[in-house]
This record gives structure tokens, C-alpha cells and sequence, in this order.
């Protein structure tokens, strides 16, 4: 047996299989990428390594304690990351895009917003400003007051004055009207978040990583406006631009029709590093798996009469094959395809006339780890006679 005989070849449900879960770990990757979430997601994947190669070697403690540890782990992970993984099943859900995606004209408001917050930059006043699109981001909100204003700037300033009770908080716009004063945003867990950004920029982060909601950030220390959009912090350097960023990302895009180069650019030359590694990690992890999988088989094996008395000749009535159902491990089924399986059936005790046989495992010689479930027909019929008045031998 060679050692390619021992790797598994995968069919095409198996391709299918782990490109299907390599697409799905390579986005489980972009969501949880830069939380501490990404990091309990590596280190259950080293568990469950651990507890394949336990079970692959027959560690039965090992394999044991790792079952229970499992079953605590799920419990565990449904607390600790209940936000996270709502947030994963709305990003699946097919539903989303089925909602409506009016939105008002962004033009005035575009500039009107630039502008302020520019001013308060300059004034050193700290703001956040939260303009919602397709998602509603009312159950990451905490505190804050319900209005239904029109986002003047005079009353924008006001609210963020320094001896304004709201002050602190952030204001929200939807369709264009503002619609909430002093709400506390959820705070980003992200690990490597620049030093130079404080809170406000933390609570926007929290935020546009559970929405798709445009964050507007005012820092009275360093006198800088930013957006954060999808996780990503960018600063504005004038009115002018923000103004014009704002327009794009509160209109509603046109969307390019789909081309091959540009599947095959998005495919493949993207992010082609993470998504080479979750094809590996998915492809090893197959391979491992694969290998323990207990797969059937059926073959025809031709029994093989031995130690027939030399008076006696064997009947070609006689059965001649039967059919056995075999099971084992992948590697083992795959290897057993190079052997011919015969079946021995000794007759040296056996007088002439007909016989019938019971088979049992004993009659097939097997390698290890290779069982039989089943033999059709089991009962053989074996029928001797004298040379003298046998038909023509076999």
C-alpha cells in the first residue's frame, strides 16, 4: 500500500462540500476580524483539531473530556457572543434586501451637515452625528430623548454645547429629520484602534460595525471631523469633501451589472490570502475528518472451493459468487479496490450429493479494520459428485 492510497480523493459533493465551508470561514474572517471574537474562532478551531487528532489515534479520556468541554463551549458562546452572532444572521438573512431603500434627497443636508460640523471643530465643541440608511439602529441605542425636528444647524450647535445635558450623546437623522438627541452609541471591542481616537470615535466604530449607519465624529482635542462608515475611520479635510462623501453614501447606488472579469477579480485576486488559508484550513480539516468517515461498500466475490477429495468433482450448479456488504474506514475501503476478495469454502469432509453451506466472516480474509455486514445469498449450495457420473467439471 502506498502512502497516496491513504489520502481520501475526494468525489465532487466532497468539492463541493469544502469550498462551500471555506466561503463560509473565509467570511466568518472579514465579519470578526480585528474583535476579540476572531480570536475565540481561532482558538476553537485549534480545540477542534486537538479532538480530531485525539480521536484519530484512539485518545478515548482525551476524545471523552473534549465531548463534555463542547457542550459548555456552546452554552458559552451563546452568552459571550449573542450580539455577534445576530449580527452574523442578519448579514445572511435574504430578507434585508427586500426592504425599501427610499431615502430623501441628500444635497442640502450634505452641505448643510458639512458645514456645521466643521464649525464646531473649529470651536472645539466634541459631536457625533448619526445618519441612518437601510438599517435601524435603534436596538444598539441606549438613553436618549425622542424629538422630530429638522437638523438646522443652530439647533445642532445647541445641542452639543458644552452646558447642554445632552451634550455627551449623539444625535441621530433618519429620512432627513432628527429624530433623537443624547443616545449612547455601543463602544467597538476592537483591539487595534489608534491611540488618538477616544471615545467618540470608539462609540461610532461600535455602531457602523453592527449597522450600515454614517457616523459623523467631532473631536474637540484634536479639532477634527471623521466619518466612520462600515468600520473604517477616515478623516474629512474640508466641507467641500465631506459634503460630497456624505452625498454618496446617502443616495441610493446604482449597482453595476455583474461581469466574469470582475467575478473572477472578486473571486480570486481579493483578499486572495485569507481566502487561500480558509481553503486550507477547510481542505486539512477534511482530510482528517475524511480519513475516520465509515463508508459501505458492495463487491462480488467468487468463492474459492478448496481440499476437494480427489474421487468427488464439484457441480457447476453449484454457487459460484456471492455478493458482500463491507464496511471501514475511508482509506481502507479505498485500498481494499486493489484486491481481488475471494471467498474459501472447504469441502474436504463432504460426501458426495448436495450440501448446503452457512458463510460466515471466517470464509473471506480481510485486511484489518474491514468488517462485513452482509452476505447475500449466506446459505451456498455446494453439490459433489463421483467422477464417473459428474457433469463436466468447472
Amino acid at each position: 500500500m502506498s502512502i497516496l492510497d491513504l489520502v481520501p480523493l475526494p468525489t465532487w459533493r466532497d468539492i463541493v462540500d469544502i469550498l462551500f465551508l471555506a466561503i463560509v470561514a473565509y467570511q466568518l474572517y472579514v465579519w470578526f476580524r480585528g474583535t476579540r471574537a476572531l480570536r475565540v474562532l481561532i482558538g476553537l478551531v485549534v480545540l477542534g483539531g486537538v479532538y480530531s487528532l485525539a480521536k484519530l489515534w484512539g485518545l478515548f479520556l482525551t476524545t471523552w473530556v473534549f465531548q463534555i468541554l463542547w457542550q459548555v463551549l456552546v452554552i458559552l458562546l451563546l452568552i459571550l457572543f449573542q450580539s455577534e452572532i445576530r449580527q452574523v444572521l442578519e448579514k445572511v438573512s435574504p430578507l434585508r434586501f427586500l426592504r425599501s431603500r427610499r431615502r430623501v434627497s441628500s444635497g442640502a443636508l450634505a452641505k448643510d451637515l458639512a458645514e456645521v460640523v466643521f464649525d464646531l471643530a473649529r470651536e472645539g465643541t466634541g459631536a457625533i452625528i448619526v445618519l441612518e440608511r437601510d438599517n435601524n439602529p435603534s436596538e444598539f441605542l441606549s438613553a436618549g430623548q425622542t424629538i422630530m425636528a429638522l437638523p438646522d444647524p443652530v439647533l445642532i450647535k445647541s445641542i452639543f454645547n458644552h452646558h447642554a445635558p445632552a451634550h455627551d450623546g449623539a444625535i441621530i437623522l433618519s429620512q432627513g429629520r432628527l429624530t433623537q438627541m443624547g443616545c449612547i452609541l455601543p463602544l467597538s471591542e476592537r483591539e487595534n484602534i489608534p491611540e488618538q481616537y477616544g471615545t467618540r470615535h470608539r462609540a461610532a466604530l461600535g455602531l457602523s460595525e453592527r449597522t450600515d449607519a454614517v457616523c459623523i465624529v467631532v473631536s474637540e482635542e484634536r479639532g477634527e471631523v471623521s466619518t466612520v462608515v462600515g468600520g473604517e475611520i477616515i478623516n474629512q479635510e474640508t466641507p467641500k469633501v465631506l459634503a460630497s462623501r456624505l452625498n454618496d453614501w446617502l443616495s441610493i447606488p446604482e449597482i453595476p451589472g455583474p461581469t466574469f472579469q470582475g467575478f473572477l477579480k472578486g473571486a480570486f485576486v481579493q483578499n486572495w490570502g485569507p481566502k487561500l488559508g480558509a481553503l486550507i484550513l477547510v481542505t486539512l480539516a477534511w482530510l482528517i475528518l475524511a480519513s475516520q468517515q465509515e463508508v459501505k461498500t458492495n463487491i462480488i466475490a467468487q468463492i474459492r472451493y478448496s481440499n476437494l477429495p480427489s474421487e468427488l468433482v464439484l457441480d457447476k450448479s453449484s454457487t459460484q459468487a456471492v455478493r458482500l456488504t463491507l464496511s471501514g474506514r475511508r482509506h481502507s475501503i479505498k485500498a481494499l479496490g486493489n484486491q481481488e476478495i475471494r471467498v474459501q469454502v472447504g469441502v474436504g469432509k463432504l460426501s458426495a450429493g448436495t450440501h448446503t453451506i452457512r458463510l460466515s466472516a471466517k470464509n473471506v480474509d480481510l485486511p484489518l479494520g474491514i468488517v462485513i455486514d452482509q452476505v447475500i445469498p449466506q446459505d451456498v449450495e455446494v453439490v459433489l459428485k463421483s467422477q464417473a457420473v459428474a457433469s463436466p467439471p468447472i
